[in-house]
């Protein structure tokens, strides 16, 4: 095992804290999502730009759209050493998704996230780095390639040009039972011994961690699965207490509208049955990306948004989550609080004129006031978004905002006495746009002090403009970046030090960057407390965009 004393090193470009210079990066995804994230407006009423303007546009923002092309090339064990020295707590596995091809034959995709996906793994041991990349040869990948073409499966967008269905099924030919729909490149998880990738989705894919080769589809022996099971959450999250994992399945009803959110929780010990903690009936379908767990209870942010079983039966999938109108206040627009134990929840409603539009979830806790919840969130509905991938293309269009506006972080106060109003406050820079949080996994369901995330418009007024930050939500300290021109970063995760008695601070961001001028992706280690680098490694081939990373300990 390599022994080293990490210590920092500048690169050319590279800044933090007062010093740091504008990045040129990746188009927030975030309304993220998948199979996770935003769905975008009929691609027929694009906006067309100008071509003096489309001139300007293609000069700026310096490789930023090879996060959307292919980038196919497999390998596996690829070696090299570090500049620097990762510490020996960060002996272990990084494991980032990213989308891999955006068409096929003569078929392209229209939506990016509905993209092929692909694994990439960054074996570390002190200056040595072990690279592995993989396709998902996924039903869905492998019958597009016997096909040689885009195969059937539900998409939230249509292909160019549109993919024909047999005439006795329609578009039920893209829905189970007679297509695959694994294309799960969200998020992995480790259950037991077995990896599993996941999306937003009940389907969750086996990986072989060495190979990093999907295996095959997860079964398991529960009955938690209905006959219109259409969700789940690409984010489980564990239980404090005792270490399993918790998500739900959301099983909608063919003749109304009415659904049921099954919450359960996945022990390492039994990682075939699924335990059912709690049914939660809601009048219209939800759709939920994340969600929190504290001591006592599971929090399930609500937006005012449905999933119609009957659309999607007969369209594509965007047209499937539609926005809901809110004459009153009530359980469509609030957090349900679900009691670990399965005894009864209780729900906390938001105002009317204060819709709840959310992405992600940064953590979730109890203090005495009651449950207070972190989201990244959007100022409008983020299902009303263009993220085609012609705007993720377009520096103008990406420019005014995946969502038209800067996504906030937000704190919100869900009181204990049901007679107080829930409160909120911004916890991030609002001329900026942030998403893609992480914190130190030991504090997840405790109160913390600091939260990472990517920043767009970090320093200009191009959405591109990318920087990974540090924000002191106890002491209001000034925030710490890291950018560096140019280069395009990944979600951080955050590897939290194994010293008795470390600061919540202590350890390392791991994440890849894509050096946009040379069509290179680097492996970047920081110094969560100061932001400064102390281990890069690279370069290797181009990783395109990427979702959500996570580290697996040797």
């Amino acid at each position: 095992m390599a022994v080293c004393k990490p210590r920092s090193f500048k690169h050319p470009y590279s800044a933090s804290a007062s010093h740091r210079l504008s990045a040129v990066c990746v188009l927030l995804v975030l309304c993220h999502l998948c199979s996770e994230y935003s769905f975008v407006q009929n691609p027929s009423k694009r906006a067309r730009i100008p071509r003096n303007q489309a001139r300007k546009a293609a000069t700026a923002d310096v490789g930023y759209n090879l996060l959307f092309e292919d980038a196919v090339e497999e390998f596996e064990n690829r070696s090299m050493s570090a500049k620097g020295c990762f510490p020996d707590y960060v002996k272990g596995d990084f494991v980032i998704p990213s989308i891999g091809k955006f068409e096929m034959g003569d078929r392209k995709f229209v939506g990016f996230l509905d993209c092929f996906g692909k694994m990439q793994r960054f074996r570390i041991d002190g200056t040595r780095v072990d690279a592995t990349y993989r396709m998902m040869e996924t039903k869905f990948f492998n019958n597009s390639v016997e096909a040689g073409t885009i195969s059937n499966g539900l998409l939230f967008f249509e292909t160019e040009p549109p993919r024909e269905n047999p005439w006795f099924l329609g578009p039920i030919n893209n829905m189970p039972p007679f297509a695959p729909n694994d294309n799960t490149y969200v998020n992995t998880i480790k259950v037991g011994n077995t990896l599993l990738s996941l999306t937003d989705s009940y389907t969750m894919m086996e990986v072989d961690p060495e190979s990093m080769r999907v295996t095959g589809t997860k079964v398991y022996q529960d009955d938690l699965e209905g006959l219109v099971c259409y969700t789940g959450s690409a984010h489980p999250l564990r239980n404090p207490n005792t270490g399993e994992w918790i998500d739900f399945v959301g099983n909608a009803d063919l003749l109304s509208e009415k659904t049921s959110v099954s919450c359960f929780a996945l022990a390492d010990d039994s990682p075939n049955m699924r335990r059912k903690i709690s049914d939660i009936s809601m009048d219209t379908a939800p759709y939920m990306h994340s969600f929190g767990v504290t001591e006592q209870y599971i929090v399930l942010p609500r937006m005012p948004v449905k999933f119609s079983a009957q659309e999607v039966a007969t369209k594509p999938m965007a047209a499937a989550f539609q926005q809901v109108s809110l004459a009153e206040e009530g359980p469509g627009n609030a957090f349900h609080l679900v009691p670990l134990d399965g005894s009864p929840g209780f729900i906390r409603t938001l105002p009317v004129d204060d819709p709840l539009w959310y992405v992600h979830t940064v953590n979730s806790y109890e203090n005495a006031t009651g449950i207070i919840i972190d989201l990244t969130t959007t100022a409008q509905n983020p299902f009303a978004s263009d993220l085609t991938l012609a705007a993720a293309r377009n520096k103008e269009i990406r420019d005014k905002g995946a969502t038209g506006s800067k996504n906030l972080v937000k704190r919100y106060v869900l009181p204990w006495d049901a007679a107080s109003a829930v409160t909120k406050e911004v916890l991030s820079d609002p001329q900026a746009s942030t998403d893609f949080p992480t914190i130190n996994p030991h504090y997840r369901s405790r109160e913390h002090c600091f939260y990472w995330a990517v920043e767009w418009f970090a320093e200009s007024d191009s959405y591109a403009s990318m920087a990974i930050v540090k924000h002191d939500v106890c002491n209001g300290a000034k925030k710490k970046t890291w950018s560096r021109k140019g280069w395009y970063p990944s979600e951080a995760t955050m590897v939290a030090s194994g010293r008795e008695g470390a600061a919540e601070d202590e350890g390392v961001l791991l994440l890849t960057a894509l050096d946009g001028s040379n069509d290179q992706t680097f492996l970047i280690g920081l110094d969560a407390k100061t932001m400064d680098v102390i281990a890069e490694v690279g370069p290797f081939p181009r990783v395109a965009f990427t979702t959500h990373g996570a580290f697996y300990p040797a």
